[in-house]
């Protein structure tokens, strides 16, 4: 017990010495570190082509380098840039590192430097490669670079803030790019730096799940056409580094840095550039390959940031060649021919030591200039042909001198919609160059109601002067459809309130600029919190649309209905009448089977119920939402068992204005009269049947069209031909808004589980639920015309009945209206009247029958239609109607 206390007396001791001592150290600052050893600015003072190569034969065969002795030791940075082979080419650019070069018998090192050990006063450094030494003099040392980097660091361009982050500084082993092979096609010598380019064959390997499950390697290669640019490294003078935002109000890619005497935690330095007047304005480099009629829209994307800086930091420079390589403090956007990519995406490289943004690129993929019918007719006021004389459809003075004039002069309206889409895309990547994050909580905090989104909406294609709005407080949000344009048009004349307060933060010295009331953050990292428990996040999902997602959910699904004939009929016409196709009028049969597919309203209202309804699976609580503040504050379990509260105040707030529960289904089923819409897509046929464009006019896309009395009437056909697959199709979206208790459900996979699902608590209140009372029973009424049976002896007696527009199921499921499950109130009275019309029903016929048949009293009235039947009281059709009507009244009375 003796020596083991004298251990740990010995053991306090040690420690407090050597606490003691790393109190009493200060490391030297950075800074000093780097000038002590700072190379030469001018790369041709520390590189050169062999002096005499004659003198040296080897180099005749070798690519050989000539580095004056006084610059070994000295601090570089090396920066490797590249691009990949294949059918989809893709560019890598890698995190620079600080390098130095030292020698050692016949062999030259290029040593990466260490500048995060917590040894600060022992020097920790990686061999990055050695070369061979081909001859020295007194002062310079030539050597050969061979083929070239046998590996490369891979250690990606940009960082994150969360624990997740690409780099771990504690790792001492580093995650490399191994080169198989290698061909040195290059090397240059300027005053910024040595320039060496080589192809480089990698190893790309594949593991596979084998059919029975076994994990098989596949041997895989590609290559990659590397450029290595190294020159001296500067400390600029002027950059202030600064440490991200740990409230995480703003978000910015990072440099991790250590933290002095510490192993777990590091400092994250946000990446940004020097925008100093000393240093001049960040190129933006367009390439030449953006065709003109978008270059444009390319400028305004660019020059959008200037607009959030408040001056002149981004200065535009068109017409680099397409096979231009990074330069340093430019941002070079590349337009990419590909009509199927799925994204554009920018990346960039910074100094790893203070997080300086150097250099970045934009890639710009053709398909942002796509544009759908549906989006047009929603922007033209939902009108699906252009308007006689409308402003909209002319041409801007800049495009008709364009030489692609022939292709777009009919197609005005989607070359702006498209101009608007390149627009927000370019200057959205941008900013990921500029170093900003995703912020998916920008259109949740946008101040717009989606009263005024719609309504601006009606007017933007016929205004060639119109502002747009601030659907997204960010560009660094994913929005789309007409959020999407209204924000591009913004961008043109103003800042978006995110964007400007983050880059005021950046550049400032404190905090101050933090407003949460201007706009929230919540981006990739949050989203993927939630997700790791099954959950997204209300108010924060990539291409959620205005300040209140699931009013705008619940819209999208009566625009689906409201426009599903002008939709279908203006795609017909633009295809029938293709606007990049002047002189070709396609088969219109053609044109209409094509349209099949799309002609099924899209109903989807399982968003508005994930939102609205707290569920359990198998008896446990499976929420589908939480919100941000839940993830941001770590209370991501409390969402998890459906104890968000954030949450459920936010879903009673967003189905406040929607109006509430019982006005949500009230305006999906009803027509505007207040009626059950059952003929919603007649009274649509109707009016283009009606319409003068349905003979003549001229399309979204700007050409003029004429029908046949004949083509007119096989239109009108095929949207006589959707009438089956739409007749029920508000039943379905109104039966995704209905509790369910222990059903079973059957999810994407297949799985089934027993699920129920309760209105969130207060979401309804006790005139709502009369509400609910009148719907059911307007649905249980609803007829699409009469049928006349024969009853009584001899069915003699001829009844005319109403044969009903919901099936006897169905009826019984729309019963869940009535519900009392999760509410604070009862509705059994309520039932007990859905009863009684139910009872009245079916005791009108039976009187019909037999006058003395009572519902109430029949001892099994289940039974009763088929006794009538088989007793030659009613016919078929009567029984069956008799039969339906009493499953009814069964379902009404199980109602809970």
């Amino acid at each position: 017990m003796a020596v083991k206390k004298n251990i740990l007396v010995v053991g306090a001791l040690l420690s407090s010495t050597l606490l003691s001592a790393c109190t009493q150290f200060e490391a030297k600052p950075l800074d000093q570190i780097i000038q002590a050893k700072q190379a030469p600015a001018n790369s041709l003072s520390t590189f050169s082509n062999p002096a005499d190569i004659p003198a040296n034969a080897a180099c005749k065969q070798a690519s050989c380098v000539t580095i004056q002795k006084s610059s070994l030791g000295k601090i570089f940075l090396l920066m490797a840039s590249g691009i990949t082979s294949g059918m989809t080419p893709q560019w890598y650019d890698l995190k620079p590192l600080v390098v130095s070069f030292e020698k050692s018998g016949n062999r030259l090192a290029l040593i990466g430097e260490n500048y995060n050990s917590i040894y600060s006063e022992i020097r920790t450094v990686n061999l990055i490669q050695s070369f061979e030494v081909i001859s020295e003099d007194a002062n310079s040392i030539t050597f050969d670079w061979g083929q070239g980097l046998k590996s490369f660091v891979l250690q990606r361009s940009y960082d994150v803030d969360a624990p997740r982050g690409n780099v771990d500084l504690t790792d001492s082993s580093l995650a490399s790019l191994p080169v198989i092979d290698s061909f040195v096609t290059g090397i240059k010598f300027d005053e910024k730096n040595i320039e060496l380019n080589q192809l480089s064959k990698i190893r790309s390997d594949n593991i596979k799940v084998g059919s029975d499950k076994s994990l098989n390697h596949e041997p895989r290669e590609e290559t990659l056409n590397m450029n290595i640019q190294i020159r001296a490294y500067d400390l600029s003078k002027n950059f202030k580094a600064k440490e991200y935002d740990s409230s995480r109000r703003v978000g910015f890619f990072v440099t991790k840095y250590r933290k002095l005497g510490y192993s777990k935690e590091m400092t994250n330095l946000i990446t940004k550039w020097d925008i100093s007047p000393e240093k001049g304005p960040i190129k933006v480099r367009v390439s030449e390959a953006v065709p003109e009629d978008y270059l444009t829209a390319v400028t305004e994307g660019a020059l959008y940031w200037n607009k959030v800086f408040g001056r002149d930091v981004i200065q535009v420079v068109t017409g680099v060649p397409v096979d231009a390589k990074p330069e340093d403090r430019s941002i070079i956007v590349r337009w990419i021919p590909w009509l199927d990519s799925g994204a554009a995406y920018a990346i960039g490289q910074s100094d790893p030591l203070t997080g300086e943004l150097l250099r970045a690129q934009v890639f710009m993929p053709s398909v942002f200039t796509s544009v759908g019918s549906a989006d047009l007719v929603k922007l033209n006021g939902d009108v699906p042909v252009v308007a006689a004389g409308a402003i909209a459809c002319d041409l801007t003075p800049s495009l008709l001198a364009l030489n692609k004039i022939a292709r777009e002069a009919g197609d005005s309206q989607r070359l702006r919609l498209a101009q608007d889409s390149v627009r927000a895309t370019v200057a959205h990547e941008l900013g990921h160059a500029l170093g900003m994050r995703h912020n998916f909580a920008g259109s949740s905090s946008a101040k717009v109601s989606t009263q005024e989104i719609y309504e601006s909406a009606k007017t933007y294609l016929r205004d060639p002067n119109h502002q747009g709005l601030e659907t997204s407080t960010s560009i660094m949000d994913y929005v789309s459809g007409i959020d999407d344009i209204l924000m591009s048009g913004r961008i043109k004349y103003a800042a978006l309130s995110y964007d400007k307060m983050a880059m005021d933060w950046a550049y400032s010295d404190n905090n101050t600029a933090l407003d949460e009331k201007i706009s929230r953050y919540c981006t990739d990292d949050d989203i993927a919190v939630a997700n790791s428990q099954g959950l997204q996040i209300y108010g924060c999902e990539r291409f959620d649309a205005g300040n209140n997602p699931l009013l705008r959910k619940y819209l999208d699904a009566v625009d689906e209905r409201d426009d599903l004939v002008k939709v279908l009929f203006a795609s017909i016409i633009g295809r029938l009448y293709p606007a990049d196709q002047p002189g070709v009028v396609r088969n219109l049969e053609t044109v209409l089977a094509d349209t099949v597919k799309w002609g099924r309203a899209n109903i989807d209202l399982s968003f508005v119920s994930q939102v609205l309804f707290d569920s359990t699976k198998a008896g446990q609580p499976a929420a589908s939402f939480a919100s941000l503040t839940a993830v941001k504050t770590g209370k991501i379990m409390y969402a998890r068992l459906g104890l968000d509260e954030q949450l459920m105040k936010e879903r009673a707030a967003s189905l406040k204005e929607v109006g509430g529960y019982a006005a949500m289904l009230n305006g999906l089923m009803r027509d505007k009269n207040g009626n059950i819409n059952m003929k919603w897509l007649d009274q649509q046929i109707e009016e283009l049947k009606a319409a003068p464009y349905l003979a003549g006019g001229k399309t979204l896309g700007g050409r003029e069209y004429v029908l046949t009395e004949a083509q007119q009437r096989k239109i009108l056909k095929f949207m006589d031909s959707l009438r089956p697959v739409n007749d029920k199709i508000l039943l379905a979206g109104g039966a995704t808004l209905l509790p369910k208790l222990n059903e079973a459900v059957e999810d994407a996979n297949g799985a089934k589980s027993i699920v129920t699902s309760l209105l969130g608590q207060n979401l309804l209140d006790e005139a709502e639920a009369e509400s609910l009372t009148a719907l059911y029973l307007d649905l249980a009424q609803a007829a699409t015309g009469t049928v006349v049976v024969k009853v009584g002896p001899g069915l003699a007696k001829e009844v005319t009945l109403p044969y009903s527009w919901l099936k006897a199921d169905e009826k019984a499921y729309f019963g869940k209206l009535l519900s009392s499950q999760g509410l604070r109130f009862d509705m059994t009275l309520r039932v007990a009247k859905a009863r009684s019309e139910q009872l009245q029903k079916i005791a009108g016929l039976l009187s019909e029958i037999d006058p003395s048949l009572d519902p109430v009293t029949e001892p099994n009235l289940t039974a009763l239609p088929l006794r009538l039947l088989t007793g030659g009281l009613v016919d078929a059709a009567a029984a069956a109607w008799l039969k339906a009507e009493i499953e009814v009244l069964t379902a009404l009375s199980k109602i809970q």
